[in-house]
């Protein structure tokens, strides 16, 4: 029987690691992640490309840069702020606060660092302006069921709440 291959509508299993430009690992995933192919949701746009055709066990490495990952490191979004400005609740390093503008769309902010006169707030996404490799592993390639579609859109819909 001949292996099935990644097309648009085919449910994936895998798992990855994600380095950085120099290698470092930054993190290691192996609890299985799941996609439906074609669908656009989850994963990178790269990522998802480099997949077409691929089959259960082969393993496929993807470079990332930073426009076609998680996008350039923007400065104008690192606030640094009087400590006494920000309520005691949030002023933990790592803490991540959600700010809303005018027309209610939220943006996330972690606390970078602390003194005892500011605190630097960031609202980049913690890979901006990297340079990334993806290593993938297939797990699994199968037709996608109804169901698994309703639980992809569900999911989509939760990361989106």
């Amino acid at each position: 029987m001949d292996s099935i291959k990644i097309t648009k509508d085919m449910f994936v299993v895998l798992t990855y690691e994600l380095y950085d430009d120099k290698l470092e690992l930054l993190e290691k995933v192996d609890q299985p992640v799941t996609h439906i192919h074609g669908e656009g949701k989850k994963l990178l746009p790269i990522i998802e490309n480099s997949l077409d055709g691929k089959v259960a066990g082969e393993e496929v490495e993807v470079k990332v840069s930073p426009n076609d990952g998680f996008g350039g490191y923007d400065s104008s979004l690192v606030i640094n702020e009087k400590l006494t400005n920000v309520p005691e609740e949030f002023r933990k390093l790592d803490e991540t606060i959600a700010f809303a503008n005018k027309s209610g769309d939220t943006k996330d902010f972690k606390v970078t660092e602390i003194t005892d006169q500011k605190i630097v707030l960031d609202g980049n996404h913690y890979l901006a302006g990297k340079s990334l490799l993806y290593k993938i592993k297939i797990l699994d390639v199968r037709e996608a069921t109804q169901y698994d579609k309703e639980q992809a859109q569900l999911d989509f819909l939760r990361s989106k709440a």
